[in-house]
């Protein structure tokens, strides 16, 4: 009995160390707007949340009622501060990687869902 107790418990420990993978949020703050696909968010602090690993994650920024969600790459890394990285495109500023100490979401280009606006 004692046995299958600790299968249980260790089988918990591994389901929720997996969940946990493939989820995470997190806070960012732009000091200016940027581009997300096809919205603009403006500067200022926004929510972050993230689905799914590797290749195949999904990420929201949320800012009152204004929401954009994009699909990104979650990238496993070591940092020191977290931090956001841009580039010019067509005269815009377009987010392309939100940075936090353990984990880099690299946003991928395509056009983002929108909701709230």
């Amino acid at each position: 009995m004692k046995r299958f107790a600790s299968l249980i418990l260790l089988s918990t420990l591994i389901a929720t160390t997996a969940f946990a993978a493939t989820s995470g949020s997190g806070k960012i703050r732009l000091d200016s707007a940027v581009k997300v696909g096809t919205t603009e968010l403006p500067a200022g602090d926004h929510k972050v949340t993230w689905t799914g690993s590797g290749a195949s994650t999904q990420v929201t920024l949320t800012q009152g009622k204004t929401t954009a969600t994009a699909p990104a790459q979650l990238v496993e890394v070591q940092r020191k501060n977290d931090a956001v990285s841009t580039k010019n495109e067509n005269g815009a500023r377009v987010l392309t990687e939100i940075q936090f100490r353990n984990q880099t979401l690299v946003l991928q280009n395509a056009p983002s869902h929108v909701a709230g606006q």
